[in-house]
């Protein structure tokens, strides 16, 4: 292993600089389930750390399903079961659409788009060349002043370049992207998993360090098959949002 960090990356707490390092080698493919991942031993000499630090990587993993451990063997790529469908957002409503459904508005605080190389599980997504350079873009979602999720989208970069000012302050992502691609989005794949707030998001969300957040990663697909948008909707664990699939027989 290598985990010197690139001069950018200098920063990144060691935490989560090995919680990257594995997600990117079980999205790269370089892992897989059932694998065994590095020890805490290994870890914590490579990086140049304490195994409680590399403990504290593992145990979000393990909190989020990526790894299972197993006592005297140690942490392995877990057998996620899961069930995907995608959502036809042609005929389903947005969050911002719910929300307004209940007579409230949705509105963005501190939106910021920015270029950067694309990192490697999202570079899979958008179908380019890992460090090729993308645009991402994220910005808190407000309901009544209380900032209630976190949004991360990334984009390749000839939609991100048409994005504007106004659409970053006032729009849903799903609806300027379809803008720009000349069409409506028709379909969203959606993942729901669970995971706790590092103090950076807990500041962001007004929430207490450690709180749990619900999180949807999501795929947004044009009618060719493309993905134009993927990223990830960070939301406060107290907020819910609902959908019926199918028509409710009427009472």
């Amino acid at each position: 292993m290598d985990p010197a960090p690139p001069s950018g990356e200098r920063f990144t707490p060691l935490y989560v600089r090995i919680q990257e390092r594995i997600r990117a080698a079980i999205a790269g493919g370089k892992m897989s389930v059932g694998d065994r991942i590095w020890s805490e031993a290994e870890l914590a000499k490579e990086y140049g750390t304490t195994r409680s630090t590399v403990r504290h990587a593992l145990d979000k993993l393990v909190f989020e399903g990526l790894i299972v451990r197993h006592v005297g063997r140690g942490s392995f790529v877990a057998d996620r079961v899961g069930v995907r469908s995608p959502i036809d957002s042609r005929y389903s409503l947005s969050f911002e659409q719910q929300v307004a459904q209940t007579g409230r508005v949705v509105t963005y605080r501190s939106p910021a788009l920015e270029v950067i190389p694309a990192p490697a599980e999202v570079a899979g997504h958008l179908g380019v060349e890992p460090e090729a350079l993308i645009f991402k873009l994220e910005r808190l979602r407000i309901i009544e002043g209380r900032p209630v999720c976190l949004e991360i989208r990334y984009m390749p970069k000839e939609i991100g370049d048409k994005v504007t000012g106004e659409m970053l302050a006032t729009r849903a992502v799903h609806a300027f992207v379809g803008e720009i691609i000349g069409e409506a989005i028709p379909a969203i794949s959606v993942s729901l998993t669970a995971e706790i707030a590092t103090p950076r998001v807990a500041r962001l969300l007004e929430l207490p360090e450690n709180s749990a957040l619900l999180v949807r990663s999501n795929t947004h697909h044009a009618s060719d098959g493309r993905i134009v948008v993927c990223g990830r909707s960070l939301f406060a664990g107290d907020v819910s949002t609902d959908y019926v699939l199918g028509q409710l027989p009427k009472t």
